[in-house]
């Protein structure tokens, strides 16, 4: 197969996945609502007159409205197909490598990619203020933490069966939330649960993400870095064992 029918076959895969998705309006309409909806009434509603407390919770709501559609739609969405045996069936098929999990994260990183931009929008509408870059890199590294929680959706996704992979996505997204401080600040919160955040994934996207919006001085940028790698990885090994098991 040529390069040219291959990249052919992998826009066709992201296209049909992409659909899929927008015709699913008891996914789509949640994983946009929700994090909108949240960020207009507390944000916006609850911070108005106070920009920097809703300069804020844009840099930590980027990341929230990413968590969902990567969570879910590597979760409990690859769990339905491997159950209805559809996997299989894209793995025998003459269709490259990959090609089935590329389209999935296509579609997450164009939901997310949406709810990011509309958050940005609201934002700049609500009063907060930031440079041009500063617009692109906060609202860029929401776009891009959809790819690591995907990672390890697609973890639940290819070990459990659909309704457990759904238990264990909501719970998941449940407690990167709250333990990765994205809806309370943690130096509100008692200190064992600061232990708890250095191990998620959302707690130091979350600081980058405060960084990048200008709230933060870059400091151990190195540090919130080797700890995502290293999430990323142990995603990425565990996902490979877990989809090599499914193909045999």
């Amino acid at each position: 197969m040529s390069l040219f029918h291959t990249l052919a076959v992998y826009g066709r895969e992201a296209r049909t996945q992409i659909l899929s998705t927008w015709r699913t309006p008891q996914f789509l309409i949640p994983s946009l609502a929700l994090p909108l909806l949240f960020y207009g009434v507390i944000g916006l509603g609850l911070s108005h007159g106070h920009e920097e407390a809703a300069h804020a919770m844009l840099a930590n709501y980027v990341i929230f409205a990413s968590i969902a559609p990567a969570m879910f739609g590597f979760g409990a969405a690859v769990a339905a197909e491997r159950e209805a045996k559809l996997i299989e069936l894209k793995q025998i098929a003459p269709l490259p490598a990959g090609a089935y999990l590329l389209g999935r994260l296509a579609a997450a990183l164009a939901l997310v990619g949406l709810a990011v931009g509309l958050l940005g929008v609201m934002a700049y509408f609500g009063g907060v203020v930031m440079t041009p870059w500063r617009w692109a890199a906060t609202l860029s590294l929401g776009l891009v933490s959809a790819v690591l929680f995907a990672l390890i959706g697609l973890n639940l996704g290819l070990r459990l069966g659909s309704q457990g992979a759904t238990a264990f996505a909501n719970l998941l997204f449940l407690a990167f939330c709250l333990f990765g401080g994205l809806w309370i600040p943690l130096d509100v919160m008692p200190s064992w649960i600061g232990h708890i955040a250095e191990v998620t994934p959302s707690y130091h996207l979350g600081q980058l993400s405060l960084m990048l919006s200008g709230l933060k001085p870059m400091a151990d940028v190195q540090g919130h870095l080797s700890v995502l790698v290293a999430i990323a990885v142990a995603a990425v090994i565990g996902s490979r064992i877990a989809w090599r098991r499914q193909a045999a």
